[in-house]
């Protein structure tokens, strides 16, 4: 357990990163409401989504470099004001282009956000108890998976997908006010150059859990993305039930947040290549379960479940391997996140395009992921090998 001084850090950390998962993951939710709305097809307005993700994925590196001297406290309170105003522009958007520039916008603080609040709560916990403080955080992630995605997607199909950016808008400022009264204006924190940071990157492994995170996450996104049309075409699931639905994916996804964190403190490798193997199968499996009722709910909480439990494992994983230069190669580690998220809504919606069905997004999905399987094969037999010719 963190030390009871620190769980006022951990709790405005955990609410910033619950808003920002919130405004990243409730745009799957509102798709079909807000293709409706702007007169555009499903695989296009899923392009918020892979730019979102673009945006994450180039800002992450870009903006911590710049900002790897900064107070720590200003920075996450700056980045969260940064995040209120671009979800303002997206809430008064009258266009698909606009929408995009607010979205793009808002995910350009989120890796910096992660990177140094996941490092800000590994430094709040004795050596042992990394992996837990940071799923602490994470878990921020995953509850908006089961409360904020859920409500934000009834309130855009009841009241229109402008007023959940407006809900969010009011948790960012929440969020800001938690973050003013709790953070330490002084954190012990070893700052180091942009050079010494970047040094990190020589270390293969490093390299290795970027290219996890790229595959094993990839597979995610090509069907997560679509998940509301899917259940609603295939399964014949309401509006209403899909809401319903995605609250199953949440706690699936908090749970496994949860269970992960506890193995990251001493099977981290192992638990992280389980994982993703039965994540993979899970995602197969969805192509066929979407079809049913009972058997898609099911696979839904499982899926949840298995992907949700790769944050903290790979988060943790990045840390501890970048030891003392953590910021800069955590920071990448949520640009991989990112750069996967795009990735896999970009193929699952060419494989709507190319004609082979929506129901084998699911099945690209695992194929991308089994690459990320075979990647966390590779890290734990070099991870030995290293660990021999040091002795």
């Amino acid at each position: 357990m963190t030390k009871p001084n620190n769980i006022w850090i951990l709790t405005a950390l955990f609410i910033s990163v619950f808003t920002i998962g919130t405004s990243e993951y409730v745009i799957m939710g509102i798709l079909p409401v807000i293709a409706t709305d702007l007169s555009i097809t499903i695989p296009t307005a899923g392009l918020l989504v892979t730019g979102y993700a673009l945006g994450v994925a180039l800002g992450s590196p870009l903006i911590t470099a710049m900002t790897s001297q900064s107070s720590r406290k200003k920075l996450l309170v700056g980045l969260m004001i940064f995040f209120i105003l671009s979800n303002v522009l997206a809430a008064v958007s009258f266009n698909f282009e606009l929408l995009m520039i607010a979205r793009i916008l808002s995910s350009l603080i989120h890796g910096t956000f992660f990177a140094v609040a996941t490092v800000v709560a590994s430094k709040t916990a004795p050596q042992d108890k990394q992996g837990s403080a940071i799923a602490a955080v994470a878990a921020g992630l995953t509850l908006s998976t089961v409360l904020g995605v859920p409500f934000g997607t009834f309130v855009g199909h009841t009241w229109g997908w402008q007023t959940t950016f407006w809900i969010v808008t009011f948790l960012g400022i929440a969020a800001v006010i938690m973050l003013i009264l709790h953070i330490p204006s002084r954190i012990k924190f070893q700052y180091q150059s942009l050079k010494y940071e970047l040094g990190a990157f020589k270390n293969p492994q490093i390299i290795l859990v970027l290219l996890i995170t790229v595959f094993g996450y990839g597979g995610i996104f090509a069907s997560y993305t679509y998940i509301a049309p899917q259940l609603e075409t295939f399964a014949g699931f309401s509006a209403e039930a899909i809401t319903i639905l995605l609250s199953l994916f949440g706690i699936g996804s908090f749970l496994g947040t949860v269970v992960a964190g506890k193995f990251a403190n001493r099977l981290l490798m192992p638990t992280l290549s389980i994982t993703l193997v039965l994540l993979t199968v899970i995602l197969a499996l969805f192509t066929w379960t979407v079809h049913d009722k009972i058997l898609s709910s099911i696979t839904v909480f499982l899926f949840g479940f298995t992907a949700f439990a790769t944050v903290p494992l790979l988060q943790t994983k990045i840390v501890q391997t970048a030891k003392e230069a953590p910021t800069l190669a955590a920071a990448a580690n949520i640009s991989a996140f990112n750069l996967a998220n795009a990735v896999g809504a970009y193929l699952g919606g060419e494989t709507i395009r190319t004609g082979f069905g929506m129901a084998i997004v699911n099945l690209t999905g695992a194929v991308i992921t089994a690459a990320g399987v075979i990647f966390s094969i590779i890290l734990i037999v070099y991870g030995r090998k290293h660990r021999v010719k040091q002795k």
